[in-house]
């Protein structure tokens, strides 16, 4: 291996470590974020290279890459009793609540909902961003005295790693998805709410993982970038 292999080689994978502990860290940031949906990095080599020709010939990585990330749907998060009536919960973990918001309906999994009041005097339900949550037929729920009319709707889809993530715990529905329909609300509890997906302990875990192999990464860098100097300098 020359020393510009080594380079790009401990380059592309201190990239991708760092890329996998941007998506470890949000794990870590929302591990307090009601119903949220940890993700999961994945990695995958880069071509390799024979160092001579023959099938039982030695070969030399590229280094890696970050292949993708996933989305960790199943099981649904701890459920909390809140005792409020606007709070609620799926035990489900392919079920989502349907908001609609002003870039559309979303999906999401948290249940902690508030009464809004809107142009008409009246007061509806909403989550923590002002969306309108809806039920099973699409239709906005009035409440009165902190009570809904009717309960919110539970949907799912056919491919949940389809489910494009938006922000604000909002999850968008894609092709690969498919569209969302209505599900049993066998699983909905009023007065709950679920605690994040996160498990700490894993977290941390993969946090060390990754750190190391990033330091082991650019230690590598700084390896190969002493080495080319110095032969640099015998010239």
């Amino acid at each position: 291996m020359n020393l510009f292999t080594s380079l790009y080689t401990a380059s592309a994978g201190a990239i991708a470590q760092q890329q996998g502990l941007d998506v470890t860290a949000n794990n870590a940031a929302n591990v307090s974020t009601q119903g949220f949906r940890p993700d999961r990095a994945s990695f995958s080599d880069l071509v390799h290279t024979g160092v001579r020709a023959g099938e039982d010939a030695p070969k030399t990585g590229s280094g890696e890459k970050l292949a993708g990330t996933e989305t960790l749907y199943t099981p649904a998060g701890g459920l909390r009793q809140t005792g409020r009536k606007l709070d609620y919960a799926l035990t489900d973990g392919r079920q989502f609540f349907a908001v609609r918001t002003a870039d559309g309906i979303r999906y999401t999994r948290s249940g902690s909902f508030a009464a809004s009041a809107a142009t008409n005097g009246r007061f509806y339900l909403t989550d923590a961003q002002g969306g309108l949550v809806l039920d099973r037929q699409g239709r906005t729920i009035e409440v009165t005295d902190e009570h809904p009319a009717r309960a919110p709707g539970a949907f799912t889809f056919r491919n949940l790693d389809g489910l494009r993530k938006t922000g604000d715990n909002y999850f968008a529905p894609t092709a690969l998805s498919g569209a969302a329909a209505a599900a049993p609300d066998a699983g909905l509890r009023q007065g709950y709410l679920e605690d994040s997906g996160v498990d700490l302990a894993d977290v941390m875990a993969d946090l060390i993982q990754q750190e190391r192999a990033f330091q082991l990464n650019t230690r590598m860098v700084q390896m190969s970038d002493e080495v080319a100097q110095t032969v640099d300098n015998l010239r």
